[in-house]
């Protein structure tokens, strides 16, 4: 029985962890794709390489 409750608890850092961890990633890449968007905004057009 305790190593039961032991085990449900472990499961439940586990899945924070994971959520923790994706959150983080997902976020970090949101941040670097606005933040180049809005980079890029402000380049004329001549000098945007990835658009020739």
């Amino acid at each position: 029985m305790i190593a039961v409750l032991l085990a449900a608890g472990a499961w439940s850092y586990i899945t924070a962890a994971y959520v923790v961890v994706f959150g983080t990633l997902i976020a970090y890449a949101a941040w670097v794709i606005v933040r180049g968007r809005r980079i890029g905004r402000q380049l004329p057009p001549e000098d945007r390489r990835w658009s020739q």
